[in-house]
């Protein structure tokens, strides 16, 4: 059995990625279930895990010992975040089973969350460890290997039209590393196109009085909004490779972004500004507006051929079977 774990209390990135690696576990038809640390009303992923038929449950349903005690050695257990990670290499001091973690945070932190972090860093050498950037690869001291994220549930490609007025989408949590305060910028220096902004967060009462931006607030699927937006900005300070570029381009909407990451490795570099020059963003985003609706949509497929030719979840596929030892 393979059991994806996870501390999590509402959606993002992680979860967009524990329900791709579902999918991908499944479709290799083997045995999977995610396994949360906790339960919290109303979470989004555990309505999408019943929709494509994933089995869930939660540790503190029962005596952890008592779970992992249970497991055999051919099972997995691939923990996803520092509270999953240390809690899975904790018990694997005592049980035998197969310990992976995923390292996903590309930002910097601080407080307590900076010393979880760090516990989980230094500890890393009793588990095998994937991260999802080369950058956040480096921040690991023993051996890491690179896993990119990926996309299972490929939409099929439709040629629509470029809006008459541009639409320029931020799709994330609302807060500093993710520069929802250079969107807004942005917003304000670019009038002739419209923003619109998916999410919450720390930092969200910057949107309140800003009338150029709708703002949706945190959305259970971008699903039904993709066809709203022509490009998807992504202004951050520090990513890892985001599933919302991924799921974007996947949808044919463009990506315009800052280099952080391994955005450099989805996004053009015609298309992509230096973390410092981020400013510049603006100036592509003007180049997109000028652009008429035969080129917008001949970038829009190529965006789609990216995630196709080089991010799917086949394409990974053997090396997660080789570090699960299946």
């Amino acid at each position: 059995m393979i059991y994806l774990f996870i501390d999590s209390s509402g959606f993002g990135g992680i979860e967009s990625h524990i329900l791709q690696f579902a999918l991908l576990v499944k479709q290799q038809n083997r045995n999977v279930e995610v396994l949360f640390v906790d339960y919290y009303p109303d979470h989004p992923l555990y309505q999408r895990l019943c929709a494509n038929k994933i089995k869930y449950r939660f540790l503190s349903d029962m005596a952890p010992s008592l779970f992992f005690s249970l497991l055999l050695p051919s099972d997995v257990v691939h923990a996803h975040g520092y509270k999953a990670s240390l809690l899975s290499r904790f018990y694997r001091l005592r049980y035998s089973f197969r310990a992976i973690s995923s390292f996903h945070a590309g930002e910097k932190l601080s407080g307590k969350l900076a010393s979880y972090e760090y516990l989980n860093r230094i500890t890393s050498f009793l588990s095998y460890n994937f991260a999802v950037s080369s950058r956040i690869k480096r921040t690991v001291p023993f051996r890491c290997h690179l896993l990119n994220n990926f996309i299972m549930q490929l939409p099929v490609f439709k040629m629509r039209s470029k809006h008459q007025v541009l639409q320029v989408g931020f799709v994330g949590r609302l807060s500093h590393e993710k520069g929802i305060d250079r969107f807004i910028e942005l917003s304000d220096l670019l009038t002739g196109c419209q923003f619109h902004v998916f999410g919450d967060g720390d930092e969200q009462s910057q949107l309140i009085a800003k009338k150029n931006i709708h703002w949706y607030g945190a959305v259970d699927s971008m699903e039904e909004h993709w066809s709203l937006i022509d490009v998807l900005v992504i202004s951050s300070r520090a990513e890892g490779l985001p599933m919302a570029a991924l799921e974007a381009m996947a949808h044919g909407v463009p990506v315009i972004a800052t280099n952080v990451g391994d955005l450099s490795k989805l996004v053009a570099s015609d298309w992509i500004v230096e973390e410092s020059d981020w400013e510049r963003l603006s100036i592509l985003i003007d180049k997109l507006d000028a652009y008429d609706n035969i080129e917008w949509r001949a970038l829009s497929k190529d965006s789609y051929a990216k995630i196709i030719d080089d991010f799917t979840g086949e394409s990974r596929w053997e090396q997660i079977e080789k570090a699960y030892q299946l």
